[in-house]
């Protein structure tokens, strides 16, 4: 009798202190690493083999890589496609992301071509892309002024550059890259070149709960709605009643 009656004391005890678990962690901004971006809501860091589960929306599901980088998967039509997280700004809800490849102009006509809510490109230009395909090159750089740093680019990996609609093709040493298309696209050429895009997202938002001083978090885990919190730094203590304690470890 004794041991049922210490078992369900036990797992009373696991059920609160997994409860208060789960609210003391609404409280605490995370990263991957000390150089990595801080993560609160609507985001939270999951762990890689959970980015398939309904644990958590998956659209704000982050994951950290064993050298320390902040991941994100966004979901299109050709699949999910994998970035690094370079910043997120919550006032502004822009989150900026780059291609661990290297090779952005690929995965911008990608994510061109598919719808990756909630999100959605965050530069506010109105221009044109050409796009071009320097396969036949066989050079690891073009001859440009964009191309001359070690980090720019590999045209020997990623053979798919993007111009300015205006460049001349002879300034940007693309003689012998046969152009594939124009683009009429909100982003910057230079976001391309620089491996760094910039998304934003407008719902959900925490605004109206951080004007009362509270914080936000999904009702329920899901994507459905949020709910306003106040957050305790201090952490509450659990305390069982004295006469169940003495039961548990009285004798059997």
């Amino acid at each position: 009798m004794a041991e049922g009656y210490t078992t369900l004391i036990m797992q009373l005890l696991m059920i609160l202190l997994i409860k208060s678990g789960n609210a003391h962690d609404q409280c605490i901004e995370s990263s991957c690493g000390h150089t990595q971006p801080f993560v609160k809501f609507p985001f939270e860091i999951v762990k890689e083999s959970s980015q398939d589960q309904f644990v958590y929306p998956k659209e704000f599901s982050l994951y950290c890589t064993e050298n320390k980088k902040t991941m994100i998967v966004l979901s299109t039509t050709s699949g999910p496609v994998k970035f690094v997280v370079t910043n997120i700004d919550y006032e502004s809800q822009i989150i900026s992301i780059s291609d661990p490849d290297n090779c952005l102009p690929k995965k911008f006509l990608i994510l061109n071509n598919s719808s990756f809510e909630p999100y959605r490109f965050g530069s506010e230009s109105d221009g044109k892309i050409s796009f071009f395909n320097c396969s036949s090159v066989r050079n690891q750089h073009l001859r440009n002024q964009y191309q001359t740093s070690q980090e720019s680019q590999d045209m020997i990996t990623c053979p798919i550059y993007a111009t300015e609609s205006y460049e001349d093709i002879v300034d940007m040493d693309l003689v012998y890259c046969p152009k594939m298309f124009d683009v009429k696209t909100s982003i910057m050429v230079s976001e391309l070149r620089s491996n760094l895009l910039s998304l934003s997202w407008s719902k959900p938002s925490c605004a109206k709960c951080e004007a009362k001083g509270m914080k936000c978090k999904w009702q329920n885990h899901t994507k459905h709605g949020i709910e306003c919190f106040y957050c305790n730094p201090k952490q509450k203590k659990i305390q069982l009643p004295r006469p169940l304690i003495f039961s548990a470890i009285g004798e059997s």
